[in-house]
């Protein structure tokens, strides 16, 4: 499994106070009805992480199996479940080729997961397997951070904030060339009257909306829609994160 959020999955709600969790979970939901996927249906859930999003989900009546490529976030979204007194299939993978072994009636993936997805082919794999997994009929829901905020907002910046349990330097860099944002994270967490330092890359991609769109009518997915984040409305060059909903398309199209 990946080395990724090894340190950061232990502080990771906290660094991440301010995400917004309620509204981006409600907003799911709303697209998920719109789309007529009922409390009751089947939903896999990609890159969960902690399970900020899985939680609600699963309150909302949803049947939910939840993967990441990190134990160590599993492990944190498994506790927060028991807490909860909810029932919910965890799985570690890499969600380019994470399979199920019954189809569901939908697939969501937020907070960047698509942007750990670094190259075409793997933007190719992931569609593909995300397609066999949904039903015939069944819904592809994902948002991201946009190529405008890797490039014009993150890239190059240096961000840190000093908590009372931690504390964190976070350099960015951005390789206009690959379209890749390099991101070095050096977190100091305390334990014991001491701390402990952590050191991380993460590395994520900057995908345009015309390349999301071609990969997913690639992968034989159809209506397919490209919103401004928290909207109905269609996704703007300055948007920050984009949201991504399609269709797999049924048997008799095929």
């Amino acid at each position: 499994m990946s080395n990724q959020f090894q340190a950061l999955a232990s502080v990771y709600d906290e660094l991440m106070y301010d995400a917004g969790y309620g509204e981006w979970a409600a907003y799911i939901l709303d697209l998920l009805q719109k789309a007529g996927v009922e409390p009751g249906g089947s939903i896999l859930e990609y890159a969960c992480g902690t399970g900020n999003i899985t939680l609600p989900l699963a309150k909302s009546g949803y049947r939910m199996t939840a993967m990441d490529i990190s134990e160590e976030m599993l492990f944190a979204a498994q506790e927060k479940t028991r807490q909860n007194a909810l029932h919910v299939t965890y799985a570690a993978g890499d969600m380019c080729d994470f399979a199920v072994n019954k189809p569901v009636d939908a697939a969501v993936c937020a907070c960047d997961g698509v942007n750990y997805v670094l190259d075409d082919e793997r933007l190719k794999a992931f569609l593909g397997q995300a397609y066999r997994n949904l039903k015939p009929g069944g819904l592809l829901l994902f948002d991201l951070s946009s190529a405008y905020k890797l490039e014009h907002v993150l890239g190059n910046e240096f961000y840190f904030d000093d908590g009372d349990g931690q504390t964190y330097f976070w350099q960015n860099a951005y390789d206009e060339e690959k379209k890749l944002l390099e991101m070095d994270i050096t977190l100091f967490v305390a334990e014991e009257g001491l701390y402990r330092r952590f050191d991380e890359r993460h590395t994520q991609r900057a995908w345009t909306q015309e390349e999301i769109g071609q990969a997913l009518d690639g992968a034989g997915f159809e209506k397919i829609r490209a919103y401004s984040f928290l909207s109905d409305g269609p996704a703007r060059e300055c948007d920050e994160r984009i949201q991504f909903q399609a269709t797999r398309k049924e048997l008799r199209d095929e």
